[in-house]
This record gives structure tokens, sequence and C-alpha cells, in this order.
């Protein structure tokens, strides 16, 4: 999902991160430089953002604040209780995911999240927070006990059940993704021109945004699950 597919169309090239430089002899990729941008802007963004709320907000801060107020109407409704306290881990999810998914209509960048290291660390970031939070809520006794429910010989069932889900939650992002990218790259080089462009957009966009509200919507379901 990038304009670079236009001039050179090459699947396996994508397949993995590439290396750009290395530090201390350790590869940083375009994943690692493009995921910290992302990061850095989210945070000089919410900075300059919040440095000078006012009661009557403007353009840009009734954008934020009702972009806000989704993500908590949707926590709220999947997790009673839960829509202000999981705001700061789920907006982040949320805000950062989409970013990635869609920071791909740029120039020579790629979408993080069409590398599956990037998706995995997030499936496992939701599987340990939604596991802690589930202790915290139950207590260790009460934790373990739900994998032996509703009887004891389910507990292999439980917990290959549990381990899976960080491993669905980041390969159904990770494969749209990229499935996405493969797509564009095909049609830049059976179709060159003016067709890759409104893919793109679709692609980069819509779909990108889509995969974001539904990887956060199932975050949301894994930790109410996880506490209940």
């Amino acid at each position: 999902m990038h304009f670079f597919y236009l001039a050179n169309f090459d699947i396996e090239a994508q397949a993995g991160p590439q290396a750009a430089f290395e530090i201390f002899g350790i590869p940083v990729n375009d994943t690692t430089l493009i995921g910290y941008g992302i990061t850095i802007g989210l945070i000089i963004f919410a900075r300059l953002l919040t440095r000078n709320l006012e009661i009557v907000p403007g353009r840009l801060q009734n954008a934020m604040e009702m972009l806000l107020e989704s993500i908590m109407d949707i926590t709220e409704g999947m997790m009673a209780g839960g829509g202000r306290k999981m705001l700061p881990f789920i907006g982040t999810i949320a805000l950062f995911i989409g970013l990635s998914n869609i920071i791909g209509v740029l120039p020579l960048l790629k979408n993080p999240t069409a590398d599956l290291n990037m998706t995995l660390a997030f499936g496992l970031s939701v599987f340990i927070f939604s596991n802690a939070y589930a202790i915290k809520n139950k207590g260790l006794g009460g934790y373990v006990k739900g994998f032996f429910e509703p009887m004891a010989f389910m507990l292999p069932i439980n917990l290959l059940g549990e381990l899976a889900k960080p491993i669905s939650h980041s390969f159904r992002l990770f494969g749209n993704v990229f499935g996405g990218s493969v797509l564009i790259a095909l049609a830049a080089y059976f179709v060159p021109g003016i067709l890759p462009v409104p893919l793109m957009a679709w692609f980069d966009i819509f779909i990108g945004l889509v995969q974001a509200l539904i990887f956060t919507m199932l975050a949301i379901a894994y930790i109410s699950i996880a506490s209940e």
C-alpha cells in the first residue's frame, strides 16, 4: 500500500522488514523507524493539543474530544464501568494502529502493521494487559480457577484458547494490511497508471481505519472476557 509499488514491483522484498542501518550491530528496519516516528508524533501532538485546553473548544480540540469520547463509548458498551479507566491503553492502541494503517498513503513510507513483528507486539501487549487486569480483579486464585471451568478436564483447552488469542489477534491485522499491499503491488504491475491510486486510498484509509477499529474492539473484548 505504498507509492513505491508504482515504480517497483517486488512482493518478496515486502515479505519482511528491510534493515535501514545498524546501531551497535543491531539492525534497525523501516518498521522500527516509522513506528518510533508515529510514537513521537503522537506524543508531540498530544502535548501541543493539551497545553491550552479551552472550555469552548476549537475545531481541533472538539474533533479530538469526539474521537476520545467515541472510544470511551465503545469501551463502556463492551465493558461496563471501564470506559474512562481503559481509555489510556485502548486509546493508545486505536490511535497508533489507525495511523500505522493509513500512513502508507504517503510517498516512500510503509505501513508498520504490514510487519508481523509489529502486530505481534501489540497482540502480546493486549494479552499481557488483559491477564494482568484479570489477576488484579479476581486475584491469582480466582484467575487460575477460571481455567478449570466449567470442568477440570477443560484446563488444556482453556489454556490453548488463551494462548491462541494473541496469535489470531496479531495475524488478523497483519494479514489484512499485508494482503492489501500485495493486491496493490499486483495492480501496479499488471495495470500500471491510475488504477492503483484509488486502490491505495481504499485500502490505506478506509480499510485501514476499519481494521484499526476491529483490532481495538477485539482488545476490549479480550480484556472484558478475561476479567469476568
